[in-house]
């Protein structure tokens, strides 16, 4: 009997099918990762923050920086994000993009003096309060490629999903796309050409956000010691939808006579002859709904050896996460006579594979550390972040161990196997042209959470910062990002085929354009 992977790893397929599992290595890393909320100005530096202070950002970055507001202040940005995806699949390139405009962070800091007098400068200086919101994850993409392939049809990986699955099996058995093997202990096999050419389609749309609400305190400690914590409440919602189409053609009656003597598929007495060297259009579909909400406690530190120096430190604890998500799958196929033929001569419809469940999610410790310099007019920045992907953990809603055997033990084993530890870096620097604007660069860095595939995710920024009044400030960014990385749009057993299962390769790139408006108070 042949042995199959129901777990799809991130950089695996879109497209899932049969048995149809929520909750998959892909999902894992997918609803961990999150970028630092910023402000234009700090998304402008390269979303460093962890050793610097006196921005609203700081909430959700490092809390310790709320002790260095001298003034209350309030805050919005707004955000334009342009996805662009450049595929290449089975020797054919595809563009897609998709945009979108939404508020990326809020924020208020009320600054609390607790010494009245301005001649004391030890002590607790300040306890500073903020509120904020930011979108920490941007769901929405919608990625499509298309090629020839000469090598593998879907219909593997259909008849992959029929061993040891009873109720798929009997479905699909009646689908006219898969013959049992002459030696039924193998399983099924296509009836489709898998070594000529097929046209194979992929599109996948993606909508939703994951955004943080926090609470922070921070406060200044003799303008040397600078602490604070942040409790946040994480909520996201994602859908996706796919739709994997392929036209072929089924084989000759020789080539079913190989692998099975007997098939009634190989006699041409039999109605099931007319689907032997047929035209056929098969469309796979996938979708998906996860909401989820969870907390999460961030304590933060920076100390000033110097007056010209600040040394960072944030440790973030896991969010511990609720989720719910629903499923559903289905495969549809239209025999035609020839391929100039509008009128199927025979259609199939699968039943409907639906899956609801609830579980809990807790995403990895982090840990980052940060130093900045500062010169007479402007700063150097920079912090490294410490994030184990392979430390994330699914759990039976409601308890923290799983059950020996369940599917979550086999979840959390794979994701100890493929993910690995991680660092995220980013620097930025700041000039001041005058007394009114400022220049800002960066570049941020995303470690590979990938033991054994290729990710490379980077992005450079650039921004202005203008002094509108003593009170009122606007500042702008704008973020290039690329992430490149490599998806199988289904995965085959690929020892029992003898073949590889497609790879498409993905160049991600993402224009954020940021523009925050603030007023001191």
């Amino acid at each position: 009997m042949r042995l199959r992977n129901f777990i799809l790893s991130a950089f695996v397929a879109s497209t899932f099918w049969g048995t149809v599992q929520a909750q998959s290595l892909g999902d894992a890393i997918l609803f961990s990762q999150e970028n630092n909320g910023g402000s234009a100005r700090f998304k402008g530096l390269g979303n460093a923050q962890t050793a610097l202070g006196g921005d609203i950002s700081t909430i959700a970055g490092n809390p310790a920086g709320l002790g260095f507001f001298g003034r209350s202040d309030v805050s919005v940005t707004f955000n334009y994000l342009q996805n662009q995806n450049k595929t290449a699949f089975e020797g054919l390139s595809t563009t897609s993009n998709k945009g979108n405009f939404g508020i990326d962070q809020a924020g208020i800091v009320f600054h609390f003096p607790t010494r009245k007098s301005g001649n004391l400068s030890s002590g607790i200086l300040n306890f500073n309060v903020g509120l904020s919101y930011d979108k920490t994850q941007n769901y929405n993409n919608h990625l499509t490629y298309e090629g020839n392939n000469m090598n593998s049809s879907i219909v593997n990986a259909l008849t992959d999903i029929m061993d040891g699955n009873p109720d798929f099996t009997n479905d699909f058995s009646g689908s006219n796309m898969v013959e049992r093997f002459g030696d039924a202990t193998l399983g099924y096999f296509p009836l489709a050409v898998e070594n000529g050419s097929k046209n194979q389609y992929n599109d996948i749309l993606q909508k939703g956000n994951r955004s943080k609400t926090a609470i922070a305190f921070g406060a200044n400690h003799s303008n040397k010691l600078y602490f604070g914590a942040t409790l946040g409440i994480t909520s996201f919602r994602y859908e996706r939808s796919s739709q994997f189409i392929e036209n072929g053609w089924t084989k000759d009656r020789a080539a079913i006579l190989e692998d099975n003597p007997n098939s009634d598929f190989a006699d041409p007495t039999n109605d099931k002859y007319d689907f032997v060297e047929a035209s056929y259009e098969l469309f796979d579909n996938f979708s998906q709904v996860t909401e989820g909400s969870g907390i999460d406690l961030k304590l933060g530190a920076i100390y000033k050896p110097t007056a010209d120096w600040n040394i960072g430190l944030t440790i973030t604890t896991p969010t511990w996460t609720t989720v719910k998500e629903d499923t559903r799958a289905y495969t549809d196929i239209d025999f035609y006579d020839n391929e100039a033929a509008t009128n199927a001569f025979s259609s199939y419809e699968s039943e409907f594979y639906d899956s609801a469940t609830d579980y809990q999610l807790n995403t990895p410790w982090k840990f980052a550390l940060g130093a900045t310099k500062f010169f007479s007019r402007g700063l150097i920045t920079a912090d490294a972040e410490y994030i184990d992907y392979s430390t994330i953990k699914y759990h039976t809603l409601g308890s923290r161990v799983p059950a020996n055997g369940s599917i979550y033990n086999t979840l959390n084993e794979d994701i100890k196997d493929e993910y690995q530890g991680a660092v995220n870096l980013r620097v930025g620097g700041e000039y001041l042209f005058n007394n009114i604007v400022s220049g800002r660069a960066g570049f941020n860095y995303f470690g590979n959470p990938y033991q054994y595939a290729d990710d490379t995710n980077y992005s450079g920024s650039l921004g202005l910062g203008f002094k509108i009044t003593n009170s009122a400030y606007l500042d702008v960014a704008v973020v290039h990002q690329v992430n490149s990385y490599k998806q199988n749009p289904y995965t085959i057993n690929e020892s029992f085929w003898g073949v590889a299962s497609p790879v498409a390769s993905i160049d991600h790139n993402r224009t954020n354009v940021l523009l925050t408006l603030g007023a001191k108070f």
